[in-house]
């Protein structure tokens, strides 16, 4: 530093530690008067007018700074502080990576390269640099100390620092968000939630705050609302790439697939490479029968980054997509090389062994496939003995008696067909017979059961949840959770029919809850042989959720519990429950489709037989599937798999 700026220096750092900003500023002007090339006087200036929102004459000082000494570090600090202002992520990361490469011992601009890295998307990467920057200042962060200690498990000790800091400084917007995020952890949403409104009435116009919030929401089950929350933000943060991903994952959700598609577009418009925006367009475009398009996505999605894993798996799932030997070859390498972390590692397992299985080798897909759900299972988290506790109350809840006594008044004019079972056994297929007819639309898998049993509540204590709660509903409450699920079914679908399917599997919980607030409607359970349905999940790397399918011996078991829950069904709502076997629907289709329609009471139609005609959009793991004539061949393909059966086949002994 010359000695002809070391006097006007101090004097701005007196004026900024005093408070005096303005004056500070104007002290810089004066000075860049008589030496208008005084590399430290015009960073600060830029960093000053950064502070005080001047972004534009911030950047172009700054810029300026940097073009007269390229290897002064903190000038590309600020930069990348004022694009993640704008929500400009990427262009922020390019600043901050050559900051710390000027000055790697600078613990800010690895704080900041954290918060780049985790809009963008790269959360590993950001770990990382979080964890160079508590190395940097281990006692400048104690935010970052509560987050190092929630994530080991102490969220007490983390809460403890939030409300120390909270004490000091009341609207303290990061520990605020601590504290939600531990709420958040902990199962506590209502909690959480209240912490996020909190933050978005300090900070109104936070782009940040209105995300987080959407994404508690979400969490929730309460889409409607989320998407509400995360349009504002996109409003305010129009070119955050993160807020549009997340609206678009939402709109899917909802299966809503052309405003998924234009939320992901306008994710990849300002990060064309993001992964998750990338994976959730190719799924897209397969849900409205793209193929090709969403091919050229996953392709690129590899393109971009082989090693994650995500990319590889996607072109896997895709039905009939056929890797060629080199792929193979690239694979097998990046399996081996130990840089992929264990998600992608499990990832590309998946598709490894679909490869290997389009080349007949079933050992080597069966070892690939063990090694792909061990990775896996390590990383979800899962509890069968609480999955268990859970359905034995849902078996002393809903008893005969409660569900001939408590039935709601629920309209009519809207009959929903509700298609369950285990994933991977023939829904899909149902499901776009009954859409084929004229008078059913195919809304796909809602989530609004899922998300009315989350909202219950006891009346008079709160800790009471489902499904105990169901028995304290009366009828007008009943009532009013029909018409809302009936609401909210009907929003995004266009058309006039009377009846309209609802494919999620997993409402095969809920049957007595749906018969009590909506006693007209239809349900179909859709079954497959029990050897042949586990085998097709264990070989299937689920979005999200399904945490119970990455264990050989956990998945039979809870093929067992769904099982038992269907008899439990059965003998309490006779009749309530048509069940349809998957092969039974490969042998005789006729048969099945006129079965199916008779019990919805519809009339027969042809076109139900041409379901493979349709052009509706299939949001489902099966949607090339079902855009084919039934076909045999998976009828016994599990069978290729026999050799590695015998413990699945000892637990299943008494569904076998």
């Amino acid at each position: 530093m010359s000695g002809d700026s070391r006097q006007p220096l101090d004097e701005i750092f007196a004026c900024i530690k005093a408070g005096r900003v303005n004056d500070a500023e104007a002290l810089c002007r004066k000075t860049l008067e008589r030496s208008p090339d005084d590399v430290n006087v015009l960073g600060m200036l830029g960093a000053i007018l950064l502070k005080s929102g001047h972004k534009d004459e911030a950047e172009a000082t700054l810029r300026r700074t940097i073009e007269l000494e390229p290897r002064f570090a903190k000038p590309h600090e600020d930069l990348g502080v004022l694009y993640l202002g704008h929500g400009d992520a990427a262009q922020a990361l390019k600043f901050l990576e050559r900051a710390v490469a000027l000055n790697p011992d600078e613990a800010s601009a690895h704080r900041l390269m954290a918060v780049a890295l985790r809009q963008l998307g790269r959360l590993e990467e950001a770990e990382a640099a979080h964890g160079r920057f508590i190395s940097l200042a281990p006692g400048a962060d104690p935010l970052g100390e509560a987050d190092r200690l929630r994530k080991s498990g102490n969220p007490e000790r983390a809460e403890q620092i939030c409300q120390g800091i909270l004490k000091r400084e009341p609207e303290n917007i990061a520990a605020l968000r601590m504290l939600a995020v531990i709420a958040l952890d902990d199962k506590r949403p209502v909690i959480a939630e209240g912490l996020f409104r909190r933050i978005v009435s300090l900070a109104p116009g936070s782009a940040t705050a209105l995300s987080d919030l959407g994404r508690c929401l979400g969490e929730q089950s309460r889409f409607p609302e989320a998407i509400e929350v995360l349009q504002q933000a996109a409003a305010i943060a129009d070119s955050d790439p993160q807020v549009w991903r997340a609206l678009g994952d939402l709109q899917a959700i909802m299966n809503r697939p052309d405003a998924a598609l234009d939320a992901y577009e306008r994710c990849l418009e300002h990060a064309p490479n993001e992964p998750a925006a990338l994976a959730g367009r190719g799924h897209m475009l397969r849900i409205v029968g793209r193929t090709d398009e969403a091919i050229a996505t996953y392709r690129q999605a590899v393109d971009a980054r082989p090693d994650a894993g995500d990319g590889w798996w996607n072109l896997a799932s895709l039905h009939g997509y056929r890797f060629n030997d080199l792929n193979l070859e690239e694979m097998h390498e990046l399996a081996a090389s130990g840089d992929m972390s264990p998600g992608s590692l499990a990832s590309l397992r998946f598709a490894l062994a679909r490869a290997l299985e389009q080349r007949s080798d079933y050992d080597g897909a069966w070892a690939q496939y063990s090694m792909a759900n061990n990775l896996k299972r390590s990383r979800v988290k899962y509890d069968p003995v609480e999955t268990e506790l859970t359905h034995r109350k849902i078996r002393d809840t809903f008893t005969a008696e409660l569900l001939s006594e408590r039935m709601a008044s629920t309209p009519t004019d809207q009959t929903p067909c509700f298609i369950i079972g285990m994933p991977r056994s023939g829904s899909t297929l149902i499901e776009q017979i009954l859409a084929s007819h004229s008078a059913v639309y195919g809304s796909g898998e809602l989530p609004y059961i899922n998300m009315l049993t989350h909202s219950l509540r006891g009346e008079n204590d709160d800790r009471i949840r489902y499904p105990e709660v169901a028995a304290e509903l009366f009828e007008t409450q009943l009532t009013g959770l029909g018409r809302s699920y009936l609401h909210y079914a009907a929003t995004g679908r266009d058309g006039e029919q009377p009846f309209f399917t609802d494919k999620m599997p997993a409402n095969w919980s809920h049957v007595g809850f749906i018969h009590m607030i909506l006693p007209h409607a239809k349900i179909i359970d859709a079954r497959r042989h029990p050897l042949a349905t586990c085998i097709a999940n264990y070989r299937y790397l689920f979005a999200q959720g399904k945490n119970y399918t990455y264990d050989l011996a956990e998945l039979a078991e809870y093929y067992l519990l769904y099982d038992e829950i269907m008899k439990h069904w059965d003998a309490v709502l006779p009749g309530k429950v048509l069940h349809v076997q998957y092969e039974d629907m490969i042998g005789d289709a006729d048969g099945q489709v006129r079965r199916i329609l008779e019990f919805c009471e519809l009339p027969f139609e042809e076109a139900c037989l041409r379901f493979h005609e349709s052009e509706r959009p299939v949001n489902t793991a099966s949607s090339e599937q079902v855009r084919q004539p039934i076909y045999e061949s998976a009828v016994a393909f599990w069978e290729n798999y026999n050799p590695h059966l015998n413990e699945l086949r000892e637990i299943l002994a008494p569904v076998l």
